[in-house]
């Protein structure tokens, strides 16, 4: 695909003619279309760039097309949407929310926030780069923090300990640096805020993620159900975690480690962990393991490990071919099993919603990590597939389980810290680094940190997502909630949730999140008393479990 190509298509499509409900509908199925066709090659770019990153030909090929096709294409993004706005009293039926959410895209467009928001692009990728060469020595051998983090699960306490106080030490040598370019970041969000009209950059985000659902004030709320109700729960586990390691005080050393140092082994090559794989989905859904087995063989799946593939793992939407593609690094480890769930959540939606216009795909992340997140927990049903062994499958779930809730502190601790970052956007870093460790105290789930003020104070330096992608990640947190919330109707009347999952699936992001919600059957809801119900539910899954 060349712009050569693409240029005339994009024109052509500003120059359609718009004069009836039958026009504007066949005007979106056009558009609809040549972004299927540019996604395609895309995602195929990307997927041959992931599957052999030791080969620089293929990301230049994915660096090229973002130059010469992604990067032009923006501004004729913003005309296309303006036509569908302008022509919106054609709009039939069932365009509503389109119109709403493609209205507001125009509305917050400011042509002088472009080359900030290139600026900022630009910037944020220093994060990675400045983090990423990051070594330090560790028993005689220069590591990067990504390969010390493995050593957090080390099984001797020592080992574990100077692994981690070594990270700090390696992000530390960078701490002056990282300030100095997060606040570069800072000023340049801040002045797209005010540009757009708004008196800060917190606020400007929440508009233009289009969150008509819920305000920062229900986030907050959120934030304070997470501390009255999950947290408590959280201290009394992490206290069982300290008695079984038989140690004082669990320090922040202490919370990877396998407590009985017994490792799963959920299958030994890609193949068998494929075959249980659709076993399981078979006995979930039919349909999602006939899907499954489209796409082991199309081709559609690279799940190994292997030396030469980047990291990670995500799932593809690949419009044209009609299935989705999947790419991860298993190694036999029982995050591989989670990860396999999660991405197939994703793939489901991919299914769902190939026939939906591609303003109604999932592009919200409440509502795509929710088909992701459910389908992770609802597969725990049939785990025994991967662990034979009814002690294995036990420390399989109780893990899952924990690790749901685990999340949800640090989630808000990350938000939280957003909020009052661009609310204060004159703080100092002094200042910056005294708010999050007061927030440190504020979601301690038991963690003993005595003695490392330093340390609490710049964790939050380890964070990808507040340098590069600020205000992305609550949305982890909302899913969490409701895909708990689905496995808790899952396991009270399995049929009819399955149905609902269904259903949600098909309807990607063609209404508001919360009617979203509703048809997955559960609510889009902040509060204590409903945060405690899906604490008590998860206390008790957990305490039979363990019986």
């Amino acid at each position: 695909m060349r712009w050569e190509e693409v240029e005339p298509v994009v024109r052509e499509l500003l120059d359609f003619q718009i004069s009836s409900p039958e026009e504007f509908r066949t005007f979106i199925n056009k558009v609809t279309d040549f972004f299927d066709r540019v996604r395609e090659e895309h995602g195929w770019l990307y997927i041959k760039m992931t599957v052999n990153a030791d080969k620089e030909e293929f990301a230049k090929a994915y660096e090229e097309f973002q130059k010469e096709i992604v990067a032009k294409l923006k501004p004729y993004e913003q005309k296309i949407k303006e036509k569908i706005v302008e022509n919106e009293h054609f709009a039939p039926r069932g365009y509503e929310h389109m119109i709403k959410v493609i209205k507001n895209d125009v509305e917050l467009f400011r042509e002088e926030n472009v080359p900030l928001q290139v600026k900022e692009s630009i910037l944020s990728r220093n994060y990675g780069t400045i983090v990423g060469n990051i070594e330090v020595d560790f028993e005689g051998e220069k590591k990067t923090l990504q390969q010390l983090s493995v050593y957090l699960r080390d099984p001797d306490r020592s080992t574990r300990e100077l692994a981690w106080r070594k990270r700090y030490e390696g992000i530390w040598e960078v701490r002056d640096k990282l300030n100095k370019l997060f606040d570069e970041l800072k000023e340049i969000r801040h002045q797209q805020a005010l540009n757009a009209g708004f008196s800060n950059y917190r606020d400007y985000m929440h508009r233009l993620k289009s969150r008509f659902e819920y305000t920062p004030e229900d986030l907050y709320r959120f934030h304070e159900a997470v501390e009255k109700e999950v947290v408590p729960y959280l201290v009394e586990r992490t206290k069982i975690r300290q008695r079984k390691l038989g140690i004082e005080s669990v320090r922040p050393w202490d919370t990877a480690v396998d407590v009985d140092g017994k490792v799963l082994k959920p299958f030994s090559s890609v193949e068998e962990f494929m075959e249980k794989t659709e076993r399981a989905l078979k006995r979930l859904n039919p349909t999602f393991a006939e899907r499954f087995r489209l796409m082991r063989e199309k081709n559609l799946l690279d799940l190994e490990n292997r030396k030469g593939k980047a990291p990670g793992g995500y799932n593809h939407t690949l419009p044209k071919t009609g299935a989705p593609f999947i790419f991860m690094n298993a190694v036999g480890q029982p995050g591989d099993v989670r990860t396999i769930f999660h991405e197939l959540g994703h793939s489901m939606h991919s299914f769902e919603t190939l026939s939906l216009p591609v303003f109604y795909r999932p592009h919200r992340m409440e509502v795509a990590e929710l088909a992701s997140m459910s389908l992770e927990l609802i597969s725990m049903e049939y785990w025994d597939e991967f662990y034979t062994d009814p002690e294995d499958l036990k420390k399989a779930k109780i893990e899952e389980l924990e690790g749901a809730l685990y999340f949800l502190p640090w989630c808000m601790i990350v938000d939280a810290f957003q909020h009052w970052i661009y609310t204060n956007p004159d703080h100092t870093p002094k200042e910056r680094d005294e708010y999050f460790a007061y927030l440190m105290d504020r979601f301690n789930p038991g963690v003993d940190w005595s003695d490392l003020d330093e340390e609490k104070k710049t964790r939050w330096l380890f964070q990808l997502h507040i340098f590069e992608v600020p205000f992305y990640y609550i949305e982890y947190g909302i899913a969490q909630i409701g895909a708990l919330a689905i496995y808790r109707n899952y396991i009270e009347d399995p049929e009819k949730t399955l149905k609902d999952y269904q259903r949600f699936l098909s309807v990607g992001c063609s209404m508001p999140v919360d009617e979203v919600y509703k048809t997955a059957g559960i609510e889009l809801k902040f509060s204590r008393d409903y945060i405690r119900e899906i604490v008590d539910f998860v206390a008790k899954q957990i305490e039979e479990i363990e019986k």
